[in-house]
């Protein structure tokens, strides 16, 4: 992981469910809270769900962030997720998030299924 850049502390507020072109249900959870350096962050995290019983699988996020003296950004990137060890919860990685003003950005947290929050850390993509 490259140098810390800093933090986002997301709420979970809601998904929706549809089905792709290829029959698979995909869980689109909706997000709002806070990151450093990009102000209010909104924005729906994709969870493909082929079946039952998986343990980890691709996500993708999208979304845009409303820093307070800046315009604002968006962002989107293709990452996994795994099962965290005893808990209720998945370890979320986007090792290449794709900033509007031209960064490209790691993310890496948990997403707490009871708590309904995403907390992690923001570095450099390396």
């Amino acid at each position: 992981m490259g140098d810390s850049i800093g933090e986002f502390t997301l709420n979970h507020t809601g998904n929706v469910y549809t089905k792709n072109d290829d029959g698979v249900v995909v869980a689109y959870a909706n997000f709002d809270g806070e990151a450093t350096g990009f102000g209010r962050v909104m924005g729906t995290m994709a969870f493909p769900l082929p079946g039952s019983g998986e343990s980890s699988g691709t996500c993708s996020w999208t979304g845009q962030g409303f820093p307070p003296d800046s315009p604002s950004t968006t962002s989107s990137g293709e990452g996994t997720w795994e099962l965290v060890n005893g808990k209720y919860a998945w370890k979320i990685t986007v090792p290449s998030l794709e900033i509007s003003d031209g960064r490209t950005i790691r993310s890496e947290g948990e997403l707490d299924l009871d708590a309904r929050t995403f907390n992690g850390k923001l570095s450099e993509a390396s």
